[in-house]
């Protein structure tokens, strides 16, 4: 009998995530496009944006402790569906991270608007 050969040890991964971040890139640059309607300049425009960043460029293991990483948009519902939800809520963990570092970096980005509005606005008497 032979021995296993597995396909990780064949492909490298990295030529492939390359090609995932060019298509998630063109898929982030049309997710803006879906919110025309709202203010260029408003909060919850932002808001969007950075949500479809986070959905669009979370990774997370395939499996609970892998170290092969995939699309967290795409783990949860294959792992949901080959598994359970139950084994499937590790991946929520990365969507979580990924919606705090994305919401602290709006807040300093908003910080950084109002310390600039408030430095040009002549001091009240």
């Amino acid at each position: 009998m032979g021995r296993l050969h597995y396909m990780e040890g064949i492909i490298a991964l990295a030529p492939f995530w390359l090609i995932y971040a060019v298509f998630a890139a063109v898929g982030y640059w049309c997710w803006q496009g879906l919110f025309f309607w709202l203010e260029r300049d408003s909060d919850l425009r932002r808001f969007f944006h950075m949500l479809g960043a986070v959905l669009l460029f979370t990774p997370a293991p395939i499996s609970a402790g892998s170290s092969y990483f995939a699309p967290a948009f795409l783990v949860f519902p294959f792992t949901a569906l080959s598994s359970s939800v139950q084994d499937a809520m590790y991946s929520l963990s990365w969507f979580l991270g990924g919606l705090c570092i994305g919401l602290m970096v709006l807040a300093l980005r908003q910080f950084i608007r109002w310390s600039a509005n408030r430095q040009g606005k002549p001091a009240e008497e």
